[in-house]
């Protein structure tokens, strides 16, 4: 099962949410970042400290030569024990037009053992990134809850549909509101979408700091709000994505 998490402007939060889904998925999982605009998760979680060849482009030249699980199994990295195994994204902006995401999310979509989030980053039509979402079995919408990310979020969510050949409401493509109340609630959110509401993650910056900058966990880590949330929303997907292959 393949879900990429994509947003429309902003920072609210697509990476931190990608790694917490993974980490509490009920199964295997590892998360793909794959921002057009280069990822940050070297610098983040892995505080700057990564395998040099521990990446999507260096996975994508084994391509050439190998199958994409032995090409997952050099260039996967797990950077601590409790965040899921990565694997981390393009190093600046420009590379992603240049890799065949159509042939990577495939598979990805169909990989033996495992399933992948990937983090997306900001949707645009023309990023590079498009052919990846198009392989998705799912995907989600990540937004906050001001009026500008909304706008843009709704403006948005058409152009996805489109992607996945969905009608509105469809469950395919739903959204997850990260910090819902400040000020919309994220039924509205939903509503102004017109798209399924996935979930909300609510605001717990101790947590999210592990996730988008390395922080140490605290003992209470795995018990916050964040990864409660993240735990209920990862079982959420992967039921319906067990749901979808048995429909098949």
């Amino acid at each position: 099962m393949l879900v990429g998490l994509v947003s429309a402007k902003g920072s609210p939060g697509v990476t931190t949410s990608a790694l917490a889904l993974a980490s509490q998925w009920p199964r295997a999982a590892l998360m793909l970042e794959a921002d057009p605009f280069g990822g940050d998760v070297r610098a983040g979680l892995g505080s700057g400290e990564w395998p040099p060849a521990a990446g999507i482009m260096e996975a994508v030249v084994d391509l050439r030569s190998t199958d994409l699980d032995v090409a997952l199994d050099r260039r996967v990295h797990r950077p601590t024990e409790y965040s899921p195994p990565v694997l981390a994204g393009i190093g600046c902006v420009g590379q992603a037009s240049t890799l065949p995401w159509s042939r990577i999310g495939a598979a990805l979509a169909r990989l033996p053992g495992a399933d992948v989030v990937a983090d997306c980053g900001r949707f645009a039509v023309a990023d590079g990134v498009t052919p990846l979402l198009r392989t998705c079995d799912v995907i989600v919408l990540v937004t906050g809850s001001s009026l500008r990310a909304i706008r843009a979020a709704s403006r948005i969510a058409p152009l996805l549909q489109e992607e996945l050949d969905v009608r509105p409401r469809d469950p395919r493509v739903s959204v997850l509101v990260v910090v819902p109340d400040a000020p919309y609630p994220a039924a509205e959110i939903s509503e102004a979408c017109r798209l399924p509401l996935l979930g909300e993650l609510p605001d717990d910056p101790r947590a999210a700091a592990v996730w988008s900058d390395g922080d140490r966990p605290g003992r209470g880590f795995t018990r916050s709000p964040l990864q409660r949330g993240a735990r209920r929303l990862a079982g959420a997907l992967a039921t319906f994505g067990d749901n979808q292959r048995g429909a098949a």
